[in-house]
């Protein structure tokens, strides 16, 4: 009997020491679940961009604007940033976000956008797409429509292309002596949607004006430097460049030739202006960046991409660089003047 007593016993403490034991699991589990579910979430964005200069700018914008909702980089978000020049590198960084899994790619160009949706189309849940400057989305064939992109893809447009002919305007109101424009453009057959569209802008533009266009094919941004050099003052007298993240990339190159050969160069935002440029019109590209955050947070917190409609510019800006003025010889109008929103130099 005392034998069986004791058995008893020991049967019991090894249930009361499972019981215990099963309890303190579930406990550790549950303290696990609460650590886990207290830590944030860390989204990775992706971020591709043909070139630098505005797209800098843009980026910035759209960072700084993600960090007012919340999203701090080290802490509950990662940035991957890409600059790049080629279709084959922007491809390859594509493919790269999507083996990575990215939580959103936000683009900065029609070609990188372009490669950003041709890499996530073979998943079965494509990453979302974000631009913050394109041309053309439509065209491009990145959205079904302007109101209803209806893929993963949207964002806000540049309306590079549109402004082209705007700019030829302005550069005939601050110099009224030109007769010959020059335009580098990327190659035709390279078929650069935004590239090709401000150049048939820039032609009917400089048709109705009554001035010749010249234009200067690009093949790669390395050729850049050698075709600015061929924009001299004994062939033209003006200089403008259109949607082109192409020539962009090259920027510097042509806007130190149009100051040593004293010809106006009319380029497309700010931040080109403050590079040396002498008058721009187009985006106020903070201020895209900023659009591009908000859609993005929105897509980041379950919106559809598809289900945003693609946006434009909530800010254009009419700028002009008074020290390139003086460095060629230009006195602008002072109406001129007045309509700008940014003057630079005194």
């Amino acid at each position: 009997m005392l034998r069986l007593l004791t058995m008893k016993k020991i049967l019991l403490g090894i249930v009361v020491a499972v019981v215990l034991l099963g309890g303190a699991a579930a406990a550790w589990i549950q303290y696990r679940a609460n650590v886990a579910s207290s830590q944030p979430r860390i989204y990775h964005i992706g971020i591709l961009s043909r070139g630098r200069g505005s797209y800098e700018v843009a980026i910035k914008g759209f960072q700084n604007r993600l960090r007012e909702f919340g999203y701090v980089e080290g802490h509950n978000i990662t940035y991957d940033v890409r600059y790049l020049s080629t279709t084959d590198e922007l491809n390859s960084a594509a493919q790269d976000f999507v083996k990575t899994h990215v939580d959103l790619i936000s683009t900065y160009s029609t070609p990188a956008t372009q490669a950003a949706y041709r890499a996530t189309q073979q998943m079965q849940n494509p990453i979302p797409v974000v631009f913050a400057s394109m041309a053309d989305a439509v065209a491009a064939g990145v959205v079904k429509s302007i109101e209803q992109p209806d893929t993963n893809v949207t964002g806000v447009i540049s309306l590079a292309p549109e402004l082209t002919a705007k700019r030829i305007e302005l550069l005939l109101r601050i110099a009224p002596h030109i007769k010959k424009i020059a335009m580098p453009r990327t190659a035709e057959e390279l078929n650069d949607i935004a590239a090709n569209k401000s150049v048939a802008v820039a032609q009917q533009a400089a048709k109705e004006a009554g001035v010749e266009l010249v234009l200067f094919p690009v093949y790669t941004s390395a050729e850049n430097a050698s075709t600015s050099a061929k924009i001299v003052a004994k062939r033209v007298q003006g200089l403008i460049v259109g949607g082109d993240s192409l020539v962009w990339s090259g920027l510097d190159s042509y806007i130190s030739q149009a100051i040593k050969e004293k010809i106006p160069f009319g380029a497309f935002d700010t931040d080109q202006v403050k590079r040396g440029a002498l008058i721009g019109f187009g985006p106020d590209y903070t201020v895209s960046g900023q659009q591009a955050a908000i859609i993005s947070h929105q897509i980041l917190q379950g919106k559809k991409p598809g289900d945003i409609p693609v946006e434009t510019p909530n800010k254009l800006l009419l700028t002009i660089n008074l020290d390139t003025a003086r460095l060629i010889g230009i006195t602008p109008d002072p109406e001129l003047l007045k309509e700008a929103d940014v003057v630079i130099g005194k």
